[in-house]
């Protein structure tokens, strides 16, 4: 692949002609032949691409967590592609074995033929940054049934606007959702890459479901806590929490954190 370094063509890509353009960053452009076929992967790149593809993969279910918690970068590196690549030289993260070990590499066969990854969430950074990491403690809590009503009423109200004498009825079974709680304690020091209006977030992900969300809980100068109920079709047992601290302005973020869900 030709590379191209110009500023006239740094937003270029796409195909054009017999020609395909891609944005490598730094200011550079790769060409190629729109027909041309790629070298096969070597072993070295094969558990590389196996990696890649067991992050992309989740991508999609993560991509509205992500917009907020991975701000563009310097170089203009969006969510996505920053979380595939912190992870992906992050220690831990991915296992990566051969399918056949016995079995030579084959260059005829595409990596996922070959390897399989695997992702240990607990080392999974959902924010890489040089802030102060924010004080949180998680926890898991059971709604009795006026509480899960309540919550099914509040929701309800979300979606269908209601006149002020309208109360939505709603129906609601023992179990049906549970809470996840997340005490706050503020963490602000002279001198220390924080401010007390730095904003804190939580976030909750299941792989095995793909339930994922974000918000916002605290500023960091402040105590308190913040509860997110969830449904019960998301197991407690499969849940990731994590949290993590932002800019006012939303552009700089600290490593997030992973937490244990306490009974």
């Amino acid at each position: 692949m030709a590379r191209i370094k110009s500023t006239n063509f740094y937003q270029k890509s796409g195909k054009v002609a017999n020609e395909v353009f891609s944005n490598l960053g730094n200011g550079e452009v790769g060409c190629r032949a729109k027909n041309s076929k790629q070298a096969p992967l070597n072993e070295e790149q094969k558990i590389n691409a196996s990696g890649f593809s067991a992050l992309n993969a989740e991508v999609r279910y993560l991509n509205p967590v992500l917009h907020v918690t991975f701000p563009r970068d310097t170089n203009g590196t969006k969510w996505a592609n920053r979380f595939t690549s912190v992870n992906k030289k992050r220690e831990g993260v991915l296992t990566t074995t051969k399918i056949h070990p016995d079995t030579p590499v084959d260059p005829k066969k595409k990596a996922n033929e070959e390897y399989t990854s695997k992702i240990d969430w607990t080392k999974v950074l959902f924010a890489a940054g040089p802030l102060l990491v924010p004080s949180v403690t998680v926890n898991k809590a059971n709604l009795n049934l006026e509480q899960i009503i309540a919550e099914k009423t509040r929701l309800r109200s979300r979606v269908t606007p209601l006149a002020d004498a309208e109360t939505p009825v709603v129906t609601a079974e023992e179990g049906e959702m549970y809470s996840i709680t997340f005490a706050q304690e503020a963490t602000v020091y002279e001198g220390a890459y924080c401010w007390t209006n730095d904003r804190v977030y939580g976030v909750i992900y299941s792989p095995e479901d793909h339930f994922a969300l974000v918000q916002q809980l605290r500023d960091r100068g402040e105590n308190g806590v913040t509860t997110i109920v969830v449904p019960s079709f998301v197991k407690p047992e499969n849940i990731h929490v994590y949290s993590l601290a932002m800019t006012a302005d939303g552009k700089i973020t600290s490593n997030s954190i992973h937490s244990t869900l306490g009974a």
